[in-house]
């Protein structure tokens, strides 16, 4: 059920995007477990596709704080798969990019999730400036993307 109503935000392109800098700017924030709960709670809830792919980072965030094997997993590909499907229908969204991009930068390497890490940077770095992106934003996205090792 969690996956079906997830999918059919993905698939509506809803335009509401007011609540997008709160959501950006949290998250940014390290988060317990509790903290991340109500974050992708309060992601769900905002009717903007653009918060998807943080709501994808943020499922695949809860492998962490997750003790069995399995679930850490599941909660990993599920969000992945969020993420892949919403770049594969918005390929040049910057946002969605910079997302994978920080997210492939901070998982363990044996996952095998990096592969689109250089491209998603230099696809970043190439067009942000042309983005309509706040610039404070625009800012935050470099100096991030440029702390990232390729």
């Amino acid at each position: 059920m969690f996956l079906i109503g997830i999918l059919l935000t993905i698939f509506t392109n809803t335009t509401d995007c007011s609540e997008m800098q709160s959501v950006r700017n949290q998250y940014h924030i390290d988060k317990t477990s509790d903290e991340l709960d109500n974050y992708i709670d309060y992601l769900e809830k905002i009717n903007c596709n653009l918060a998807q792919p943080y709501l994808a980072s943020s499922i695949m965030q809860k492998a962490k704080h997750s003790f069995m094997p399995t679930s850490k997993l599941k909660y990993f590909n599920s969000g992945k798969k969020m993420l892949e499907y919403f770049i594969e229908k918005n390929p040049d969204n910057i946002e969605a990019k910079y997302v994978r991009a920080m997210t492939q930068s901070e998982i363990p390497s044996f996952l095998g999730y990096n592969n689109a890490m250089k491209g998603d940077v230099d696809f970043i770095k190439k067009n942000i400036k042309s983005s309509d992106l706040p610039e404070d934003y625009q800012k935050i996205i470099l100096k991030n993307i440029n702390s990232i090792s390729k």
